[in-house]
């Protein structure tokens, strides 16, 4: 339909008819301004209005070339105006849909709606450089809807006075810089018109009382509803999947032509972010997440599996969720977890536990999680005697935690045949702080406390060494280092090394999906969007352990020395644990086996292991013992902790001329069929898709998870 530019002129003879153009047309229309009888040529208005440059400011004494204020109802808004509109005058066109951009707004104006009313005026206030701000609305006494809507130029007169500098000091708000209002005139009203549901101009001012804004700063302007709904729909698709603001705008940059080009800053972006977030809030994001569990729940036949505790005054205590995925992670690889309580990156501030373990190519993997109100001796009993039940009641062998008295004490009670560790790094971190004294008056302490901590190959060797050192040191009152010594069986290595561990001796693997969650959530995130996000984690779980199946399946492994060993190795173990088997091989080519006469007994024999390429006085002692049965036990440990084959077996296999791992040597979780217990990670379910009604994927997006699923799973 055509969009026109009209000539509203008073119905007095000394003024020239109505009179209208269209733009494609470019006729020429003659009228009178005002009081002038100066003639101006439409073309020349639009030369004004799209090319800044020939646009000069307007003063009190400058010719409009627009209407200075119309009024359908003949009242002026302005005490000074000279005209006023006419009722016998006024365009009842109701076709007219005037959204183009190229039209300056006049009385008559028809709109479908409010949305594009206020769109088109911010569109000509951005083109003529100025900003639009709502000063006030009506709305019908009846449905409550909106009546009317008043715009202005931001300059224009407040409704009221506001001093800043006192409310923002009351209320404790940062001081803003502001920008100063002139009681610039320039507006426009429109009105919803019942009859013909559409949204009609009923007053217009052009002129302004101030300079325009520069047409290199227009985008600074504030403008945050010119986002059009499909970029917003695109900024929160961005935010869920973890893109930050900075890279959010580097993006529409490149799709837009340059930053410039965008329309509007990052500040916008966040507003946009800030308010959906408001919206999930605002329409009760406890009660959302639940709804979504509950979902969840269905659609996987329930073998979603979630339990929430609440209080007396029916508030979230505590929520634990485990994913049927999680429930296959930990079948196959469950006989070690790691809890990590230092994560509070979320809206209400309750700690964030995510059960963590590794799978065969070392890889994260996680178990379940939990959200809790508070760090309990009792909530964390609830924590984990409702994790078990939702991975059949099988405690792991093994559980790594940071030193907590209240989750000791649960674990104890919970799980008493597990091996509780403590996180060696937290305790080590805190040496510098608690042994600060000890360290600067003696020069040897730091030495001598290492080595009994971390050279210390068995428990008898540990209790002997601190001896040692409490006599030397003068130490039996140390109080810290007595507490220390009281727990030495949950963080000292020559303790903890006994049972198997995969290897680990931190919380690292769960602190590192932590910082995956980084990516996600926010200070402000709330229950819904947390839940959503632990789905995208064990999305990402399954497509990292799928690629590492591939790569471990399909791609030739690199060898070094084409030992028979080696190649029995690269057949059995996964990528990642090969590279570890083969470190293991090259560092035992430094060792040297000596059989030890007269120290076994007729089960079995005893050998030294010693490194040759060190000096005798520097040599550490590892003694291998082979029982007749087939078995191997080596006092540095790494088997039975790590599960992998150490390098002093390794040499004495070597010196025997073995060709292949012994299969009490291979523990199953490494090899290629170390996820085959439970069978490999299900296929990523697409319910979070069906229940997840904000996710926003487009048509070309939906193709390709088409394309790729056909891939993965062709007929």
């Amino acid at each position: 339909m055509a969009s026109y530019l009209f000539d509203y002129s008073s119905s007095s003879s000394d003024h020239n008819d109505f009179n209208y153009v269209t733009p494609h047309t470019k006729k020429r229309v003659y009228r009178k301004i005002f009081n002038d009888d100066e003639v101006i040529d439409v073309d020349s208005i639009e030369d004004k209005v799209n090319d800044p440059g020939k646009r000069k400011t307007h003063s009190d004494d400058d010719v409009g070339f627009g209407w200075k204020n119309h009024d359908v109802h003949g009242d002026s808004d302005d005490s000074n105006d000279s005209f006023n509109g006419d009722d016998d005058n006024k365009i009842n066109d109701e076709n007219f849909i005037g959204n183009m951009n190229d039209v300056v707004p006049c009385v008559g104006m028809m709109f479908d709606s409010l949305d594009e009313a206020e769109s088109f005026y911010r569109s000509y206030g951005r083109s003529i450089e100025f900003e639009i701000i709502i000063r006030s609305s009506h709305k019908h006494s009846r449905n409550g809807g909106i009546s009317s809507r008043l715009y202005i130029c931001r300059k224009g007169e407040r409704l009221g006075p506001k001093p800043l500098e006192v409310e923002d000091r009351v209320k404790g708000k940062r001081p803003r810089d502001v920008i100063p209002r002139t009681c610039c005139r320039a507006r426009m009203c429109v009105a919803h018109k019942v009859s013909s549901n559409k949204w009609e101009v009923t007053k217009v001012n052009l002129e302004h009382n101030h300079a325009m804004v520069t047409s290199d700063k227009v985008n600074f302007m504030q403008r945050s509803r010119n986002i059009d709904p499909f970029t917003r729909s695109l900024i929160e698709l961005f935010n869920k999947s973890g893109i930050e603001t900075p890279k959010v705008m580097n993006l529409l940059s490149e799709t837009c032509g340059g930053i410039e080009k965008i329309g509007f800053s990052a500040q916008d972006v966040r507003n946009v972010i800030r308010d959906i977030r408001r919206r999930v809030f605002d329409s009760g994001d406890a009660e959302c997440g639940l709804v979504l569990l509950r979902d969840l729940q269905k659609q996987s036949d329930d073998n979603f599996f979630y339990r929430v505790d609440v209080d007396e005054e029916n508030r979230v205590r505590g929520l634990v969720w485990v994913d049927p995925r999680s429930l296959n992670a930990y079948k196959n690889f469950g006989d070690v977890v790691t809890f990590d309580l230092t994560y509070r990156t979320n809206r209400y501030d309750m700690p964030f536990i995510p059960i963590t373990g590794v799978n065969h190519h070392y890889q994260n993997i996680l178990f379940g999680f939990a959200l809790i109100r508070d760090e309990k001796e009792t909530t964390y009993r609830w924590v984990l005697k409702t994790w078990l039940e939702a991975v059949d009641n099988k405690p792991p062998i093994t559980i790594i935690t940071d030193q907590d008295i209240a989750l000791s004490n649960a674990i104890s009670e919970v799980m008493p045949n597990t091996n509780h560790t403590y996180c060696t790094w937290h305790i080590s971190s805190k040496f510098p702080e608690k042994l600060s004294t000890l360290y600067t008056q003696y020069s040897e302490f730091k030495t001598d406390f290492n080595a009994c901590i971390y050279k210390s190959l068995s428990p008898t060797e540990f209790e002997g060494r601190w001896e040692d050192l409490k006599e030397k040191y003068d130490l039996e009152n140390h109080n810290w280092l007595n507490d220390m010594y009281a727990i030495r069986r949950q963080w000292v290595f020559a303790f903890t090394k006994q049972h198997f561990a995969a290897g680990m001796t931190t919380t690292s693997r769960s602190e590192s999906m932590n910082s995956f969650f980084d990516e996600y959530v926010k200070a402000s995130t709330g229950l819904k969007e947390f839940i959503e996000n632990s789905q995208k984690a064990l999305d990402s779980q399954y497509l990292r352990e799928v690629q590492a199946d591939f790569d471990t399946e399909y791609k030739e492994k690199r060898l070094f020395s084409n030992s028979s060993m080696e190649i029995h190795a690269s057949k059995i173990y996964t990528k990642e644990m090969f590279k570890r088997f083969q470190k293991e091989l090259q560092k035992s080519q430094s060792f040297v086996v000596k059989s030890m006469k007269g120290c076994g007994d007729y089960l079995s024999k005893m050998y030294l292991v010693e490194k040759s390429t060190l000096p005798e006085i520097n040599r550490r002692n590892f003694f291998l013992k082979v029982s007749i049965d087939g078995s191997y036990s080596c006092t540095c440990k790494k088997f039975e902790h790590s599960g992998m084959i150490c390098r002093h077996m390794i040499r004495y296999l070597n010196k025997k001329q073995k060709t292949m791992i012994p299969p009490d040597l291979v523990t199953m979780r490494w090899t290629i069929n170390g996820n085959k217990v439970a069978g490999p990670l299900p296929c990523t379910p697409q319910m979070l898709g069906n229940v997840v009604e904000s996710q926003t994927i487009t048509p070309v997006m939906k193709q390709c998870c088409i394309r790729n699923e056909t891939l993965r799973h062709p007929q």
